[in-house]
């Protein structure tokens, strides 16, 4: 009888004990999970903390570009009114260019007129068609389009001298006009930077580095593409520059000795095996560049007032008018903030 009492017992403490150890066992899994979520908060707590001090330092930086900016604003408007009188002064130096080259239609206009009878039909014909002439500009050229106000014959024959030929511009026009064309890219220079890209400035024989980041990003489709275009350009960059590779041959025509690319070359066309056409041709096109500026013997790239939108070179009449355009746009804007100041 005391025995199985004794035995009741014992089953009953154990089972105590076992529900106490459940119980406990719960809590301490209870405790565990709690214990990771306030990990997770203490965690996502420091990262709001890092996020908002790195918000504040990015405010900080924000504000002072906003004083710097404000600093450059006010210097370009004090050069508004300097860049306004250099605009005309290279306007005035256009027309007076446009000028002498319609100086030698001017003559013929008044020898004509003296030739033939005043009291004749046909003398009163030829007068008035003399008379149209000098508006169309030498040689019937019209020179109310700003594309063809430059290039008229007179500055190609100076460029490009032909036997049996003579210039209707005199040298030092033609000088005055290169200086001016420097000195417009100078102004260029200045403010290319700002992103102008309907007329800007163009490196004449560097590579355009957007043909081998479309090359690489077809052939890879992955965050490799753009190291690998970066390594790429660099290595054509640095070789198209390096005078000891010359893809060129000498032929001769007509007597003369003429260098012609070799598109056969081995470098060139295991570059288009391997890359596709865009590279290559972006290469070939920065070879003919140097050829055409005379660059081949130190591989050195040339600034050229660049007309982006029609992908030519711009000429002084459309670069006088897009400066022109800009100086207007500041001076708007000016006005604009003096307004909302007052």
């Amino acid at each position: 009888m005391a025995e199985s009492i004794a035995t009741a017992r014992a089953g009953s403490l154990v089972s105590k004990l076992e529900s106490k150890i459940c119980y406990h066992r719960d809590a301490a899994l209870e405790y565990m999970e709690i214990k990771a979520v306030v990990g997770e908060v203490i965690e996502e707590k420091e990262m709001l903390q890092h996020d908002y001090h790195a918000l504040k330092d990015e405010l900080e930086a924000a504000k002072k570009t906003i004083v710097e900016v404000n600093k450059e604003l006010a210097a370009e408007n004090e050069e508004t009114s300097l860049n306004k009188k250099e605009l005309e002064l290279v306007r005035k130096k256009l027309q007076d260019w446009e000028a002498k080259q319609n100086l030698p239609e001017l003559q013929n206009c008044s020898a004509s007129e003296h030739v033939q009878p005043s009291n004749s039909k046909q003398g009163q014909k030829r007068s008035m068609r003399h008379q149209e002439v000098p508006s169309q500009g030498p040689l019937g050229i019209d020179a109310d389009k700003p594309d063809l106000a430059e290039e008229r014959p007179g500055s190609m024959l100076v460029n490009n001298p032909i036997v049996g030929q003579t210039s209707v511009v005199s040298p030092s026009t033609n000088d005055d006009m290169v200086a001016l064309r420097e000195h417009m890219i100078k102004q260029f220079l200045e403010i290319d930077k700002y992103g102008g890209r309907i007329i800007g400035i163009k490196e004449m024989g560097k590579l355009n580095v957007k043909a081998f980041e479309i090359a690489c990003a077809e052939k890879f489709r992955t965050t490799k593409a753009a190291d690998a275009s970066s390594k790429l350009y660099s290595l054509w960059q640095q070789r198209i520059t390096d005078v000891s590779w010359n893809p060129f041959n000498t032929v001769t025509v007509e007597g003369n000795h003429q260098e012609v690319l070799n598109v056969n070359d081995d470098k060139l066309q295991e570059l288009k095996k391997e890359w596709g056409e865009s590279p290559y041709k972006a290469v070939i096109d920065a070879l003919m560049e140097m050829k055409e500026y005379n660059c081949l013997g130190d591989r050195s790239t040339v600034y050229e007032l660049w007309n982006y939108r029609a992908d030519r070179k711009a000429t002084l009449t459309e670069c006088t008018e897009y400066m022109a355009d800009r100086v207007q746009e500041l001076t708007v804007v000016k006005r604009r903030k003096t307004r909302r100041r007052i």
